[in-house]
């Protein structure tokens, strides 16, 4: 047995039941059961709590908190600091900075669960999830994986049901033309998805 077919087992084991019911329930078209495998495999490996801080995220979320910049995509210094200091809104200065404001933030900058989510999709419109760490829920996990699959699919006019190479390079890289930053994420997402449907 090959260790591309060990671990989709273990996914399929896990999860397929849960892949299954999210894609044929859905209301509208999404990628099939094996895709979202191949997606999981790629990015944990299955394991629903994994997570991976990036500095580099936290930076332009400080930026944007500090008032030094406008937006991080789509997510402005009120909505920012209103998460990070547990605050309306409206309010714009905490009276007393809370003892999880820090917390808060590097779980913005940190991606999570199933298909490592970054934590601050959870501040953008239409989010399925309140907070970073509800990623670590798989159920939470998945369905935040197909809105976010969902969004890039309108963006970039794709087809949830077979743009799969184009798909993968948005969930990595941002965008259907950007290199990986694994050159072998697409192949092995895509080997690893051509497996998923004849398992037990």
């Amino acid at each position: 047995m090959s260790a591309d077919q060990d671990l989709m087992e273990k996914i399929k084991t896990e999860y397929g039941g849960l892949l299954a019911n999210l894609v044929d329930s859905s209301a509208v078209p999404t990628p099939p059961a094996s895709f979202l495998a191949g997606l999981i495999s790629n990015e944990s490996g299955g394991n629903a709590a994994a997570k991976r801080f990036e500095p580099r995220v936290l930076s332009q979320l400080w930026e944007v908190s500090l008032g030094h910049k406008a937006k991080y995509g789509s997510i402005d210094n009120k909505t920012l600091n209103s998460f990070i200091f547990d605050l309306p809104i409206a309010s714009l200065v905490p009276p007393v900075i809370p003892n999880t404001t820090f917390q808060n933030l590097d779980w913005l900058a940190t991606s999570w669960g199933l298909t490592q989510i970054m934590g601050y999709h959870c501040l953008e419109p239409g989010a399925p999830f309140a907070r970073p760490e509800d990623l670590q829920d798989p159920e939470k996990s998945l369905r935040a994986t197909l809105w976010l699959m969902g969004n890039f699919c309108a963006v970039f006019h794709l087809d949830p049901t077979k743009d799969f190479s184009a798909m993968l390079h948005c969930w990595n890289a941002g965008n259907p033309d950007a290199p990986t930053f694994d050159p072998n994420y697409v192949p092995n997402a895509l080997r690893r998805m051509a497996v998923y449907p004849g398992l037990p």
